[in-house]
């Protein structure tokens, strides 16, 4: 805490003493409102707010202890001296009771008045420093909890859009972080690229994009390490190639996106409104937000490898699926129980529904059954996996038997006969097993059994 933004109020009825106080102590640096009116003080004290407040005792009308009960009625942060040549034991104990900081007998010393106000000051500046680090420290474990209950969120969130959407809030609501951008990889490019963003131009969007070994300004781009440029850059380049960043940008801290010793993506922050603790805890929480999200990206990068044309089978991104949701299940603790529905033609019925109603009628009767709780992972037009953490076999037959019900009403013909049924198996980890090949194993073996079994009985 600087002198001179101490500020320092005395009072006496003395005009003498008002000079003298007040010179003495504008010229040590202070900030001083000097008053002989004690009634006029009582209004500035409630009005104004004063580090420390230095007033005589006996005063008329007004005494000092008037004065020690209207700073205490503001409830302001503020240290109060008094001085009087009429010092009682009553009079002083009675101060101390009001939390007057200390009590000086005239004649005053003016550097013992001195003395006396750096030890205020000083008290003053370790209580409200504490005050501050006790705010950032609810505030750390307030946003670290944030962190922890958004991600155990968007692992029940079905479409990654939505997952991007509900992390770019976290950062921009609360965080207080203006412009941010989520960073991944583009294979067209071969470049890291912004896919959705808050705050930033589209210019901005257009142009950041990068490489692993890039430099953005003097920092190279690492998988394996935040980059962090502080206040104060006069400019943002990408190996050279000036970026136009706009009059407000004020960061730049790139987080990559780790799950299993992959890179998926960065965390890109460009302005922090409230920065309320130092770059480096700034950049620790996102790294928490960024390892907590991590297995979202994991899972969006599987079942993107599904879709494009490669040497990779559909048995492949499944065991790495199913195995990358045993391990998050046994970290939390939890079962997770995992549904492979198939749909099944009535050999009584003469029709089919279109092919291209299948995943979108069948889709929202699954998703209306499950809500929010499960993941849908489709294999082809007729056949899905679904996903339910923290589900048991119990509660998850009901819910399938629920949507054998409800496809059959959909797709029943007048005569009702459904056109289409469902048939379904069932393995819940850790009860049946523990590893992706036993659960693999135990539901085509249990669809096949649910599938053939009736037939054989015929």
């Amino acid at each position: 805490m600087q002198l001179e933004n101490i500020s320092v109020l005395v009072i006496d009825d003395e005009h003498i003493i008002v000079d003298i106080l007040t010179t003495y102590l504008e010229n040590n640096g202070f900030n001083v409102t000097g008053l002989t009116d004690p009634q006029e003080a009582l209004k500035y004290i409630e009005k104004e707010a004063y580090d420390i407040v230095l007033t005589d005792l006996m005063m008329p009308k007004v005494s000092g202890m008037d004065v020690m009960k209207t700073v205490k009625q503001t409830g302001r942060d503020t240290e109060v001296i008094i001085f009087t040549g009429f010092a009682s034991i009553d009079s002083a104990i009675e101060a101390i009771q009001y939390g007057v900081y200390d009590y000086i007998r005239k004649p005053i010393e003016l550097k013992e008045i001195k003395a006396v106000i750096d030890r205020a000051a000083e008290k003053l500046f370790l209580r409200r420093e504490n005050v501050a680090l006790n705010k950032k420290i609810e505030k750390m474990f307030s946003d670290i909890t944030m962190l922890y209950d958004i991600s155990s969120i968007l692992y029940q969130v079905f479409e990654f859009d939505i997952a991007v959407d509900m992390i770019l809030d976290t950062l921009t609501e609360g965080m207080k972080i203006e412009k941010v951008g989520i960073f991944l990889f583009d294979e067209l490019s071969g470049d890291f690229v912004i896919k959705s963003a808050r705050g930033l131009t589209d210019e901005f969007i257009d142009q950041f994009r990068f490489k692993i070994g890039d430099t953005i300004n003097h920092s190279q781009v690492r998988d394996d390490q935040s980059i962090v440029l502080s206040k104060g850059f006069p400019e943002l380049t990408i190996n050279g190639r000036e970026i136009a960043i706009g009059d407000n940008q004020n960061h730049c801290i790139m987080v990559p996106i780790h799950y299993q010793e992959k890179l998926y993506g960065f965390i890109g922050i460009f302005q922090i409104n409230e920065q309320i603790y130092s770059l480096e805890d700034e950049v620790k929480l996102l790294e928490i937000l960024a390892t907590q999200i991590a297995p979202i990206f994991q899972s969006v990068g599987a079942m993107e490898s599904l879709m494009r044309p490669q040497n990779v089978t559909y048995d492949k991104i499944l065991y790495t699926v199913i195995k990358d949701k045993i391990i998050s299940s046994i970290r939390a603790n939890r079962s997770v129980s995992f549904a492979l529905l198939r749909l099944i033609k009535n050999p009584e019925s003469t029709d089919l529904p279109p092919l291209s109603d299948l995943e979108s009628a069948v889709g929202a009767i699954i998703r209306d059954e499950f809500e929010t709780n499960g993941e849908i992972i489709w294999h082809d037009l007729d056949s899905m996996l679904i996903v339910l953490p923290g589900w048991d076999t119990v509660s998850t037959e009901l819910a399938c038997a629920n949507i054998r019900r409800k496809v059959e009403e959909y797709y029943s013909e007048k005569s009702n006969i459904p056109l289409l049924s469902i048939k379904y198996a069932i393995v819940t980890c850790p009860t049946d097993g523990k590893s992706a090949d036993t659960i693999i194993n135990g539901l085509g073996t249990k669809l096949f059994q649910e599938i053939w079994e009736p037939l054989n009985q015929v």
